[in-house]
């Protein structure tokens, strides 16, 4: 061990002990992620808690069976959210020899940062204050540095919540502030009140409509799946979404024209596809010039709309134009709306 890794680790032990001696309450999501004291990086460079990344620190062993089909997942995770500030960090309590000769044997299976701890004492600063016991338990820390999720990255809200987080539309300290309110809402649209679970649902959006972007289509969604009432549905999101509150959010209004467009959940006799294509073109005017999503989402406006050749040309743009990890999912979208064009025109050439 150099003098430098050794003093960083003494820096880490006691600021750890900090938190350890000065928590009087559990650990929860919405406070500051705790540091990590490790002894030895078995995979990866050395790694601390930094503003601006999101993080998932995962306690795990090699010994545990659920531990070991998690892998898989978390490589998948990490080369999808790696270039945009993802960063897996597993971190065992077992011997050196051990956790190391595991972590070669798995290879590129294994496509994170593995971390072996100091005397479980980054257990006890996350585990221990955290009052959780069975491993894996995965935390995810968003860009400010506070805890987002505690759980196991096997729960079906794990995926999910780490999507919110890396789209910036994640807030521990707003979910915590709202979350009653909006059990109260969705209670209130499961017993078809639809007074209460409007303002309540409006009331959770004012926080922050940003974060809450898709709260604010959950209203949308009542309207006009729940009530069936197109007039009604439309006009929120014309007056309410496009005009107000998605506005200056190119995401928000992508959202928007997507589920329109697409959700399975909204028939064909509500589906306002004009109301769509307004939502996408209001989403591409503001996002960057040849953005990619943006795109994407008017072309798939335009294929609904049957405007195949439109989707096509639009599609091809934003393949171009999408990252490297993206462009294989653009691509077969791609293929789809071109496949779609063929059949079109075999059917236009066929004599009348």
């Amino acid at each position: 061990m150099n003098f430098r890794s050794g003093l960083l680790g003494l820096v880490a032990a006691i600021a750890l002990a900090s938190v350890c001696l000065g928590q009087e309450k559990k650990l929860t999501v919405g406070d500051p992620a705790p540091g990590l004291d490790i002894d030895a990086w078995a995979k990866g460079s050395q790694t601390n808690i930094e503003p601006g990344k999101v993080y998932v620190v995962e306690f795990w062993a090699t010994w545990c069976g659920p531990c070991k089909r998690a892998i898989p997942h978390l490589t998948d995770l990490q080369k999808t959210y790696g270039e945009d500030g993802l960063v897996i960090i597993g971190v065992s309590s077992e011997e050196s020899d051990k956790v190391t000769s595991f972590v070669r044997g798995q290879g590129q299976k294994m496509g994170y940062t593995v971390a072996i701890d100091r005397s479980q004492g980054t257990e006890r600063a996350w585990m221990g204050a955290a009052g959780k016991e069975g491993i894996p338990t995965a935390f995810i820390v968003d860009q400010k540095s506070r805890i987002a999720y505690i759980g196991n990255p096997h729960f079906e809200d794990f995926d999910p919540t780490l999507k919110r987080v890396m789209s910036g539309r994640f807030d521990a300290v707003l979910e915590n502030e709202v979350s009653g309110l909006l059990k109260q809402a969705r209670q209130a649209r499961k017993l078809r009140n639809w007074r209460l679970a409007s303002k309540e649902f409006d009331d959770v959006v004012a926080k922050d409509a940003h974060v809450f972007a898709e709260v604010a289509l959950e209203k949308f969604e009542m309207l006009v799946v729940d009530m069936n009432d197109r007039k009604q549905a439309y006009a929120f999101a014309r007056n309410e979404l496009l005009g107000k509150t998605f506005a200056t959010d190119a995401g928000a209004l992508q959202m928007l024209a997507e589920k329109i467009a697409s959700d399975p959940k909204i028939d064909k006799a509500n589906r306002d596809l004009d109301a769509a294509l307004e939502s996408a073109e209001a989403g591409r005017n503001i996002a960057p010039p040849n953005d990619a999503p943006a795109l994407a989402t008017l072309a798939l406006v335009r294929f609904h709309r049957g405007e195949v050749d439109q989707a096509v040309e639009l599609q091809k743009q934003a393949y171009f134009n999408a990252l490297p990890r993206h462009k294989p999912l653009y691509k077969r979208t791609l293929t789809t709306y071109q496949d779609a064009s063929e059949r079109v025109s075999k059917v236009s050439d066929k004599p009348q």
